[in-house]
């Protein structure tokens, strides 16, 4: 078992299949909208052609800095729109909060990359027998891809492009995948700013199991149910000490974090959301402490590492 001492929540953003956006979410969930799936037509005709996923959301809109979008996957765009709704309630410049001693921790999903120009790149890799050539890739396979689509398949990107856009600059983290290493993320933070390492922790996940690939995988592991929905999203925290000065608006109190492991061995994956904005996977930890006490659902979920996370916030 693993627990972590209470914090503050001073800021919170969100981005999911309903909104991106904490207050456009909460809105559609209030008029009673729910995720909507559709299966790929990409997987028809293959044992995932029952799979359904949600349509992803486009927050590029919100994204001001036109030119870092180049080097964005959408799990990096995710995280950016997240991150920045969360450090705009947050306010840290305005409370003195140097950026060194912001530190940032980000738990992300599969890479979901862009199918046409990685089956470009995988067929350009193949040698006459059809099997994958190291030498092939190399030589012909790499030609096919721009230089910049190698940040789109790194798991650090989010946090990198979060940190850059933001001005993070004190200690970091990264746990990937899915909700066991987002809920390791929360606690480690927590414990950061327990120990005086740092002042603030940014906490932000982002995960798009709806792309095919990430599906595929995911469901050949048997972490979806039949008919549940995978969607996309991203969630960001920013967290204090219990004892700083909090913005003048209200926040919440975060405590009774716990991560231990399942009561029952191979315990399915269940995540309350579900139902509501789709299953977020490495997002999930971090909606779930934003959403839960707003809409009356258990605080806690079941991982698809086996592990049990559960929290109260007021």
């Amino acid at each position: 078992m693993q627990n972590a001492p209470e914090v503050r929540i001073t800021g919170s953003g969100l981005v999911s299949a309903l909104g991106a956006s904490q207050k456009t979410t909460l809105a559609a969930v209030k008029a009673g909208e729910v995720v909507q799936g559709k299966p790929f037509s990409f997987l028809v005709g293959t044992p995932y052609s029952d799979c359904l996923a949600a349509q992803e959301p486009d927050p590029g809109s919100c994204i001001a800095d036109r030119r870092m979008r180049k080097f964005m996957s959408r799990h990096a765009e995710l995280a950016a729109v997240a991150a920045r709704e969360a450090l705009e309630e947050a306010d840290l410049p305005a409370r003195g909060i140097a950026s060194g001693r912001i530190g940032l921790y980000a738990g992300t999903g599969l890479a979901a990359v862009d199918i046409a120009v990685s089956t470009k790149l995988l067929c350009a890799s193949l040698d006459e027998d059809g099997a994958f050539s190291v030498d092939r890739f190399n030589r012909d396979g790499l030609r096919t891809i721009h230089p910049l689509w190698t940040f789109h398949t790194l798991a650090n990107m989010p946090a990198c492009i979060v940190s850059v856009l933001e001005g993070i600059e004190g200690d970091n983290g990264i746990y990937t995948p899915w909700e066991d290493q987002t809920a390791f993320a929360l606690l480690e933070a927590a414990h950061a700013l327990y120990e005086g390492t740092i002042d603030a922790a940014v906490v932000v996940a982002s995960d798009t199991p709806s792309h095919p690939a990430s599906m595929v995988g995911i469901a050949s592991s048997g972490f979806l149910a039949p008919g549940e929905i995978a969607a996309p999203g991203a969630a960001c925290l920013v967290l204090e000490r219990p004892d700083t000065t909090a913005p003048m608006r209200p926040f919440s109190r975060l405590s009774n974090l716990c991560l231990c492991a399942s009561e029952k061995e191979n315990a399915p994956p269940i995540d309350p959301l579900a139902p509501i904005i789709g299953r977020t996977l490495a997002a999930a930890p971090l909606l779930l402490v934003i959403l839960a006490p707003l809409l009356g659902l258990p605080c806690c979920l079941h991982g698809c590492g086996g592990h049990r996370f559960s929290f109260e916030a007021t």
